[in-house]
């Protein structure tokens, strides 16, 4: 029985909402900061392009995912097209441990974030309880199955969109008149810079590469559907993301770079709560999607299974936060985003070398043009250019 049969006629949103739940995380809160020094024109463009560049790089993924195989994953798509010649096998291998190094960080990073969250209420317990706790609760979903990532991952994504529309409410009673006229006179082409840093971040926050493959999966391959998701998806996003940059930069006399940090102090302890919330459920979200592609790249890669390749991809991620100080974790997590540029700049070429000679479904005549592949592939090369800029 296929995926798509047990999910039944929600299988698309299921598979939306895993991109979503993917690409959402507690790096939202970063944004609405880098979008107040834009200002309102250079954050309406950055959210416009980093959504049309996303879709568009992830239904190409999806488009080389369809040809490659089955099982396919992004890194066996980089060994058939992309790594040749007599280091072929010294690449493949070079890039699959820098990349299970990488993805397990992230979850060490999901791990840690969650368990600093919750022992601000309990301050008196150990705070390796919590870390356990997480693992614990976070670690059953992705053994459980991609099945069981989808209900996850769609109840949790609706009950986020329910925390937004409270906090939004909230914040509309809240706003600061000062503040909103400050962002509202500020204009995008006397801050590039801020721009391409809100740009970059924001791009980051899109990034769903690992969710592709899990999408394909869920909907059985069905093309249509595969669009729809990776489109709807991708949307979420890009409303989750509005809406938390709009609440905090309306109501907050300062922006602070931890967007809920200034958004409760204008609000109220009510946004402190439904932040915390917020952020601990898309560590979630996040951790389940990361840990079954690692699970899954493990097991394509060394044919191992299932089960052992899941403790090799989770156990040592749980270990990581207890051996390993919380400052080191956040630089691994700016080296994730960096081979997660690194990923999307490979995936062009290959997308190239893929689909010559054979027929391209996912993307329409306009998306598939080789001016529009530039144009993705320049835009992620700005999005790099916007990783290093400080503001």
């Amino acid at each position: 029985m296929t995926v798509r049969t047990r999910m039944g006629r929600n299988s698309t949103f299921s598979a939306a909402a895993i991109v979503a739940g993917n690409g959402i995380g507690s790096g939202v809160m970063a944004i609405p900061y880098f979008v107040s020094k834009a200002g309102i024109a250079g954050g309406i463009l950055a959210f416009l392009f980093a959504y049309m560049v996303s879709v568009l790089l992830h239904l190409m993924i999806a488009q080389i995912l369809l040809h490659t195989g089955d099982t396919a994953d992004i890194l066996r798509a980089f060994h058939i097209y992309l790594f040749k010649g007599r280091f072929r096998n010294v690449l493949k291998i070079a890039f699959f441990v820098i990349l299970v190094i990488v993805l397990e960080t992230n979850l060490a990073a999901y791990i840690s974030g969650a368990a600093e969250i919750v022992s601000t209420l309990f301050p008196a317990v150990p705070v390796f309880f919590f870390q356990i706790g997480f693992y614990i609760l976070a670690a059953v979903i992705v053994v459980l199955g991609l099945h069981a990532i989808c209900i996850s991952e769609k109840v949790t994504v609706s009950v986020m969109g329910g925390i937004l529309l409270i906090a939004l409410i909230f914040s509309f009673l809240h706003i600061n008149p000062v503040a909103a006229g400050t962002f509202l006179r500020t204009g995008v082409f006397s801050c590039l810079m801020p721009f391409l840093a809100a740009y970059s971040m924001i791009m980051f926050s899109f990034s769903a590469i690992f969710a592709v493959p899990q999408v394909i999966e869920v909907l059985d391959r069905d093309e249509k559907k595969i669009r729809k998701a990776i489109f709807a998806g991708l949307l979420m996003n890009l409303i989750i993301s509005v809406i938390v940059t709009v609440c905090t930069i309306l109501t907050s006399a300062e922006v602070t770079k931890v967007a809920v940090v200034g958004w409760a102090k204008a609000v109220g302890g009510i946004i402190q709560i439904l932040g915390s919330v917020f952020i601990l459920l898309a560590m979630f979200t996040s951790y389940w999607s990361i840990g079954f592609a690692t699970t899954k790249i493990i097991t394509n890669q060394t044919k191992w299974s299932f089960g052992l390749s899941f403790a090799l991809a989770t156990v040592p991620a749980l270990v990581i936060t207890f051996v390993i100080p919380g400052g080191f974790m956040e630089y691994m997590k700016i080296a994730g985003g960096a081979v997660a540029v690194i990923i999307s700049l490979m995936l062009i070429p290959t997308y190239l070398i893929c689909t010559r000679d054979k027929e391209v479904t996912m993307l329409h005549r306009a998306e598939r043009s080789k001016i529009t592949v530039l144009a993705v592939f320049l835009m992620y090369l700005v999005m790099a250019v916007g990783s290093f800029i400080t503001v």
